[in-house]
């Protein structure tokens, strides 16, 4: 599944989800720390044909075959409810992680993980990987932010007026708004 997109990436997990059977809930995080686009989870639940949301910072209640949960917004949050099987996308303020026990650490290294290849979830091979995946990543970057300001003198009107013609000439406003 190496070199996989977040197309290559919904379609593998959807399979292995498939494999596993019944569900009620998917738990995925908000976004992965390598590509950061927050476009697996959705893609996941579309590829399942099942409700999601995103920016999940509280589950409220669940049960009669229903979630409720407050999803972040720019302005707060917003109360939703969602029907089972459902997905959601947490992010971090959803749970403060306990500390494992020393037991709980031990049975974890003894544990089994099993590895799952396509053949073994019944997935098309050319959808999965780079070869499944329309996009690939030339290069990742942090863009520069080149900020700059400018101050105006004058009166208060005179300052008005000069931040005004700034942004008509900027084309930020039309003359006359």
């Amino acid at each position: 599944f190496a070199g996989a997109d977040t197309l290559a990436t919904a379609y593998a997990l959807s399979m292995g989800i498939r494999k596993i059977g019944a569900y009620d809930l998917i738990i995925c995080g908000k976004q992965a720390t390598d590509g950061d686009t927050a476009q697996v989870g959705p893609s996941l639940a579309e590829k399942l044909g099942i409700p999601h949301a995103t920016y999940v910072r509280k589950i409220t209640g669940i049960g009669d075959g229903r979630i409720q949960c407050q999803r972040l917004t720019d302005d707060g949050y917003d109360d939703i409810e969602l029907t089972l099987p459902a997905l959601i996308t947490v992010v971090k303020e959803i749970n403060e992680p306990r500390l494992p026990s020393l037991k709980g650490m031990m049975r974890a290294k003894k544990a089994e993980v099993a590895v799952w290849t396509a053949d073994d979830v019944g997935a098309d091979k050319a959808q999965c990987g780079l070869q499944g995946s329309p996009t690939q990543v030339i290069q990742t970057f942090v863009p520069v932010h080149d900020v700059q300001s400018e101050m105006f003198e004058g009166t208060p009107e005179e300052q008005a007026r000069k931040l005004t013609d700034r942004l008509l000439s900027m084309h930020f406003m039309k003359a006359g708004e």
